[in-house]
């Protein structure tokens, strides 16, 4: 497998719909995922950049003018996510009548189960009538991982033959198709967390681990999705001067833990920030299943520690493994020419997909 097996795009037609995107109703509310623009990148490198004024949320309805834009679109792409649950109609309110009287083409790329418990018992009917209406204006769906494409063919038999399993496009890049040898050094670890539900003795487990591990290694810790920012002076003061556990909230409990346990916070400005961090990491360790896909992509050694089942169907279609943190001191030796191969039999796949898209 050579680099030549990736197309040359630049620029395309296309409409995208990404959650990366916050709308501005829902800033006050809602968090910027950086993974979820890891994933528009990583389809952007095999069917070429989207226009700014192509790029819309799913989030909510599009307005009038945006709806306009993206009818005159050769595809929509619904970009990857953990989106798929049993009342997904892509964006709020989209019904299959809506949709049939538009000249909308719409494409899941990558998109995945939900992975929270209670929220994929079935579809609903609005759900399915939704699916299928998609379905009759393209050839084939992208879809992120094998448990999610059983789900749909089971709840929706009459697409199997459309439903392909693709992977995640974030994890196909070069470095892992190509060949290029996994890291060997550990100068640099990357922690990354996911500050949701119970987290706290989840990832303090993993920056413990990590600390205790990789004792003269450079520590970061990376936040993806900041719920609670740290300004200069909390992260000065919890070196320095720590403030009582009792005063600060649960993000703030964990920053300051990693930084007393030799960790540099890092809150990258966006996606793109964050991805150009990662080029100097050599080992990634944590909960954000985006950012172990980068690290993979790019043959650098990645441990993932599951949060709830999203991760499941990917782990099972790469071949790695899913390490509490109990578990991380005997994952250390994983053998990772195991994922090389699993992608590269994934890969064909992907390809097969991206160029069906219409142009």
């Amino acid at each position: 497998m050579t680099a030549s097996t990736f197309p040359e795009v630049s620029e395309n037609r296309l409409g995208v719909l990404t959650p990366y995107q916050i709308p501005e109703p829902l800033r006050e509310v809602k968090v910027e995922n950086l993974g979820d623009g890891f994933i528009v990148r990583a389809i952007e490198r095999l069917v070429g950049s989207f226009a700014a004024s192509r790029t819309f949320s799913p989030r909510i309805a599009p307005p009038p003018d945006a709806l306009a834009v993206l009818g005159t679109c050769p595809a929509v792409i619904l970009a990857g996510a953990n989106q798929l649950h049993d009342h997904y109609t892509v964006w709020p309110g989209l019904t299959a009548e809506t949709l049939r009287a538009s000249h909308l083409r719409l494409v899941p790329f990558g998109v995945g189960l939900h992975g929270d418990p209670g929220r994929t018992d079935g579809l609903s009917d609005a759900t399915k009538s939704v699916l299928l209406a998609m379905h009759e204006r393209i050839a084939f769906s992208g879809w992120r991982c094998p448990h999610t494409v059983a789900w749909l063919a089971r709840e929706l038999p009459q697409l199997a033959p459309q439903l392909l399993m693709t992977g995640c496009p974030v994890v196909y890049d070069r470095p892992l198709l190509d060949g290029t040898p996994f890291t060997t050094t550990a100068d640099h670890v990357a922690v990354t967390v996911t500050e949701r539900g119970d987290f706290a003795a989840r990832e303090t487990a993993v920056l413990d681990f990590v600390a205790h591990r990789f004792p003269r290694s450079r520590r970061s810790l990376v936040l993806h999705q900041n719920w609670s920012p740290p300004t200069w002076l909390e992260l000065l003061r919890h070196r320095w001067l720590p403030q009582p556990r009792e005063r600060l909230d649960p993000y703030q409990r964990l920053r300051q833990h990693a930084v007393r346990r030799g960790f540099r916070v890092v809150c990258p400005a966006d996606a793109d920030a964050c991805m150009a961090f990662y080029d100097g990491v050599d080992v990634h360790v944590g909960s954000r299943l985006h950012a172990h896909l980068l690290c993979l992509s790019r043959s650098k050694r990645s441990w993932l520690v599951p949060v709830d089942g999203r991760s499941a169907g990917i782990a099972e279609s790469l071949d790695f493994p899913l390490c509490r943190p109990e578990a991380l001191p005997d994952a250390l030796g994983f053998d990772f020419e195991r994922v090389r191969a699993a992608a590269r039999a994934c890969w064909p796949v992907m390809r097969r997909f991206a160029e069906s898209l219409p142009r």
